[in-house]
């Protein structure tokens, strides 16, 4: 029986086709019931599609509209529904191609460049081609920024196209397509206590390796979560460890790596091609579901952009960001200022306990910490109570973190309430809780407080909510370990 010919809708609104009734319901449901009226069409209706941009028109009424809003429209040639079928099916056949060659390298290596590291995927993609031999991220960067000036970096060339078709084992994608055993499983005698094998140690970053064992974390957990996180940051890598913390293996050391496979060699070229016919077929079903989602996220952000007051919204956000601008630099000049005091006030606490000078080395590790980001310095003085306290004074440690948690909560949930932004420094619980342990003011100091007379007082307007967010992850963490 032959099949059906393929029905082509054309909008009786806007003159737009298509290829599908899905799409048409889709275009009815996103602009009313004035765009639901379709007229079908034969693949030998005449179109017009601008020479100098590829945009079609579908009446004479339409070319002469386009010729004179665009002036790059100049020429327009006569062709049919057939050939704008025939140009939908070669732009679909080059973004499946494209997409075998995302697929070819590892998903998670290319996610850690462009979502962490905020590499463009096209780019992203080639250096982990071309560095496969090495299969690290660290070697896909040395080659980005090798390659960093060439003119075609975001582009994919023919050849290389051409050759991820052909290539045996197409990345993560070709799991479920390569040949030949894979091997017995190596039997596993890890034990407590063990450290991790050479091949991961010389896999990680010892410089957050240090990061995150400060932080209280044992060598080997530290090791472990770089590894599994890519290096990618110490946040991924705390995150990591909070993810995993009641894993049964957390403390056992990862197993060995194994070698890489022995190269295959080529298959020929109707093996590749059936190989590729297969992947192409999962990739059109995972485009297809994609794009479907994203064209009608498409037609409603376009719907809803077209009712919105562009210019009057612009103007009022850009005065916005101005106040905004404005008032970050009061709140950074005072906090250089207040910054400047504490320091000065921390040097006479000093001498009045200890009866001398600060010494050197102390002076010079709190000017490091103080140049680190916000975040870091919460971490840090986190860190410190923990290490200082955790043996000496568990429960008063457990009660300081505790308090610490209530003030940093009420500042997240009450931003403009007044009272939560003044903490009395002569209160009985302020001063049996908090300042006997050597670090916690410090961490108030970095939440926004300030000293101003007998109290603490809050110099941000409107409290760093990301910040405070971090902070109270961080304190839960230390909290479950002790």
């Amino acid at each position: 029986m032959a099949a059906a010919p393929q029905m082509i809708l054309k909008c009786g609104k806007t003159g737009r086709l298509f290829f599908t009734a899905e799409e048409a319901q889709e275009h009815a449901e996103a602009f009313g019931a004035a765009y639901a009226n379709f007229d079908e069409v034969a693949l030998d209706t005449k179109v017009w599609v601008c020479v100098e941009t590829g945009r079609p028109a579908y009446t004479e009424a339409e070319v002469a509209r386009l010729k004179a809003r665009d002036p790059d429209s100049k020429t327009f040639e006569e062709k049919t529904v057939a050939y704008l079928m025939e140009m939908q099916k070669q732009k679909e056949a080059i973004a499946e191609r494209k997409e075998r060659f995302f697929s070819s390298v590892s998903e998670k290596h290319l996610n850690n460049l462009t979502i962490v590291k905020n590499y463009g995927r096209t780019r992203a993609a080639k250096a982990l081609y071309f560095t496969k031999d090495k299969g690290t991220v660290e070697a896909a960067e040395a080659w980005l920024s090798e390659h960093e000036n060439d003119p075609d970096i975001d582009k994919l060339p023919e050849e290389l196209l051409t050759a991820v078709a052909g290539d045996v084992t197409m990345g993560d994608a070709s799991a479920d397509v390569q040949m030949g055993d894979a091997g017995e499983p190596e039997p596993d005698n890890r034990q407590l206590g063990d450290p991790n094998p050479p091949e991961i140690k010389e896999k990680v970053n010892q410089e957050l390796v240090k990061q995150v064992m400060e932080m209280g974390f044992s060598e080997l957990r530290a090791e472990k979560a770089l590894y599994q996180t890519d290096n990618a940051s110490l946040e991924h890598a705390v995150n990591w460890l909070g993810d995993h913390a009641d894993d049964a293996d957390i403390d056992l050391p990862l197993m060995k790596p194994r070698p890489p496979p022995p190269e295959k060699p080529k298959m020929s070229k109707e093996e590749a091609e059936a190989k590729a016919l297969e992947l192409q077929k999962k990739l059109r079903q995972k485009r297809a579901e994609e794009e479907k989602l994203s064209e009608k996220e498409k037609e409603r952000m376009r719907i809803e952009s077209t009712k919105m007051m562009v210019e009057a919204n612009e103007k009022l956000k850009e005065e916005e960001r101005a106040r905004a601008i404005q008032q970050m630099q009061r709140e950074k000049e005072e906090h250089e200022r207040h910054r400047a005091e504490l320091k000065e006030q921390l040097r006479r606490d000093y001498i009045e306990r200890f009866g001398k000078e600060p010494p050197p080395e102390e002076e010079e590790k709190e000017r490091a910490v103080k140049e680190k980001s916000s975040k870091d310095q919460v971490a840090h003085y986190l860190g410190k109570l923990k290490k200082n306290y955790k043996d000496t004074d568990r429960e008063g440690l457990k009660t300081c973190l505790t308090t610490l948690r209530i003030y940093v909560k009420n500042l997240q949930d009450n931003p403009q309430d007044p009272k939560f932004k003044k903490l009395n420094l002569q209160g009985k619980a302020f001063q049996s809780r908090i300042a006997p342990y050597d670090g916690a003011i410090d961490f108030l100091d970095v939440m926004g407080f300030e000293r101003k007379d007998d109290c603490l007082e809050q110099r941000k307007s409107i409290p760093d909510g990301w910040l405070c967010g971090n902070a109270i992850k961080f304190i839960d963490l230390i909290l479950g370990q002790i």
